[in-house]
């Protein structure tokens, strides 16, 4: 395997001086985001904090002051309404039968808001689809198992469509389907 060889000057100018993000210095570069990362490890570049690098996400109490004085007085309609309380109270949809509230993520799984769960994140939820495997064997799933949806729907969380696989089945079965993925298209391209 070819190994690259990044220049210092060239990258901490692009990454310091021109603050361009890492994937953007990998993608002009033509090597890895790990290949950037680890030269800026080598010459000591410190990676930038997630505060800098998501600047802009939030509005200052300033311009959310003025944004609001700009809608005060605006006739909405109910179903307007509904939405914007439902935002700002937290309430995205109802209850689930495991307790708290759901939300979809923006990779397509469902999860669900109990912050009691010991496999719970930071922010106090759980997939959906783990919840409903272990309602099924009626214990905590153990670290060394992974619930796979068969049908490969991620939101689709019916008991019929998970199977509980260890990480080396699974891991095993995705590099399978990909190999024969990989085939099928070399027999159709050649």
């Amino acid at each position: 395997m070819n190994k690259v060889i990044l220049i210092e000057d060239e990258v901490r100018k692009k990454y310091i001086d021109k603050k361009e993000p890492m994937w953007k210095i990998a993608d002009d570069l033509n090597v890895s985001i790990g290949s950037v990362f680890n030269c800026m490890k080598k010459f000591g570049i410190e990676s930038r904090d997630m505060k800098e690098i998501m600047t802009g996400f939030k509005h200052s109490k300033a311009s959310c002051e003025k944004i609001s004085k700009i809608h005060k007085g605006k006739i909405v309609s109910l179903e307007t309404r509904t939405k914007i309380s439902n935002a700002h109270t937290g309430r995205f949809t109802k209850p689930t039968k495991f307790g708290g509230h759901s939300r979809k993520r923006d990779d397509g799984y469902i999860k669900v808001y109990l912050p009691t769960h010991p496999y719970a994140t930071k922010d106090g939820y759980v997939m959906e689809h783990i919840l409903v495997m272990e309602n099924e064997i009626g214990r905590y799933i153990t670290r060394d198992k992974v619930v796979h949806h068969n049908n490969g729907v991620r939101d689709d969380n019916r008991l019929e469509n998970l199977k509980l696989m260890t990480f080396k089945e699974h891991a095993g079965y995705h590099m399978r389907k990909r190999h024969e993925e990989r085939r099928k298209l070399c027999l159709i391209n050649g």
